[in-house]
């Protein structure tokens, strides 16, 4: 496949630029001259397919549904949003729904980019799970009743699926968080921190012990706090200084406005910010009033405003916008330049998972995983392994 005349979104560059695949993999990006067929993408920014790390679901779907067709549903509505790779990502469960959620996963992190390709769906790094070591303050939207702690609830099952299982999410402050971060890190986990009530003495054990990224800043995570006449930061703020920490952040608006985003992004730089689409069910789907579920059946919110919320309006309960819709956002309201915005979509989140070999970037040697993106920043065509899987305007 040769694409020409594009406009490729390079980490720190914007290059006019010819994009050419063999196969599944990139050959060549610049001047190309051989003759023949070609895509036509003047007018276009040509990305890298975006990689979500944290993504419960989308087009109707969960990927906590005991359904094999609903784990493609949310994958394929990613897909046709510019994601071309991501972790499903679980939620607070009993531990048999978690682990029948991983097992649904395995096959699909096998399958090939033909097969993703004619599937139309994302390409499956492993599992995020989200969860059920957090803290009862600052659980979110998470269904308490079925919160862990690691002193008193095993989590051998994760060490078991350590094949499948790619990141996890937990609290600092919880009895036994620092030497499960410690079993994880040696497994190849990813430790997290986030859904927290901590403070910096619970805090930095945890990241001694090998956490290395902060779940979405700002949203149930703690924050500095005055404790026994002194003032301690907390996660938020030691996630945006801690240089041995990656973050991501929610941009859609409603997560992170404006102001924060800018502050996250001051303070950690495209090359430490991820964000991610933390995207459930409803995306996608008509803004109805209907009561929706997190995983099958353990939580219920409503879409109201263009965001979920619980149905008391509590909370919010997650996005209902693919990463594309982010990007947009991080350019338009919040004046980050494009190639940073696409770099926190694609080769930082993929850096954060240890992908960042052969995803993340357009250039030649990685997959041909690609986003075309039109001036205003939508979805134009998706490309996945050297196939096109959408395309605007098609039938």
């Amino acid at each position: 496949m040769l694409i020409r005349n594009g406009t490729v979104v390079l980490p720190d560059r914007l290059m006019r630029a010819d994009v050419e695949t063999a196969g599944d993999i990139i050959s060549a990006v610049g001047e190309i001259s051989r003759e023949g067929e070609a895509f036509d993408a003047s007018g276009l920014y040509v990305c890298p397919g975006f990689v979500d790390i944290h993504a419960h679901g989308g087009g109707g779907s969960d990927f906590m549904d005991h359904d094999e067709e609903a784990f493609d549903t949310a994958l394929a509505f990613h897909a046709a949003n510019g994601t071309t790779s991501m972790l499903p990502t679980s939620l607070t469960a009993p531990v048999g729904d978690i682990t029948d959620m991983i097992g649904r996963a395995r096959p699909r992190m096998k399958r090939t980019s033909d097969e993703c390709a004619n599937l139309k769906c994302s390409r499956v790094l492993g599992v995020h799970t989200e969860g059920p070591y957090l803290s009862l303050k600052n659980k979110g939207a998470q269904p308490e009743s079925y919160l862990r702690i690691p002193d008193r609830d095993s989590y051998d099952y994760l060490l078991e699926n350590r094949d499948a299982v790619r990141s996890v999410t937990l609290s600092c402050e919880l009895s036994g968080a620092a030497e499960m971060t410690r079993r994880l890190t040696e497994a190849g986990i990813i430790v997290c921190g986030g859904h927290d009530n901590g403070s910096m003495p619970d805090i930095m054990p945890v990241i001694d012990a090998g956490m290395r990224h902060c779940t979405h800043l700002w949203c149930a995570m703690s924050t500095v706090a005055m404790i026994d006449g002194v003032r301690l930061p907390g996660l938020c703020e030691i996630g945006l200084t801690d240089d041995r920490l990656s973050c991501e952040i929610i941009a859609d608006g409603f997560h992170m406005p404006p102001a924060l985003v800018k502050i996250a992004y001051r303070c950690k730089g495209a090359d430490r910010l991820a964000i991610v689409s933390d995207c459930l069910r409803a995306g996608g789907m008509p803004e109805d009033g209907r009561l929706w579920s997190l995983g099958d059946g353990l939580q219920s919110f409503i879409v109201s405003g263009g965001v979920g919320r619980l149905p008391d309006n509590s909370r919010l309960a997650g996005s209902i916008q693919p990463l594309s819709h982010m990007v947009r956002n991080l350019v338009c309201d919040c004046s980050v330049p494009v190639c940073d915005a696409v770099r926190m979509a694609s080769l930082t989140p993929a850096k954060i998972i240890g992908r960042a070999d052969k995803l993340g970037s357009v250039e030649a040697g990685k997959l041909a995983d690609l986003c075309l993106m039109t001036p205003d920043l939508r979805v134009h065509t998706v490309i996945i392994g050297g196939k096109i899987i959408y395309s605007k305007g098609a039938n």
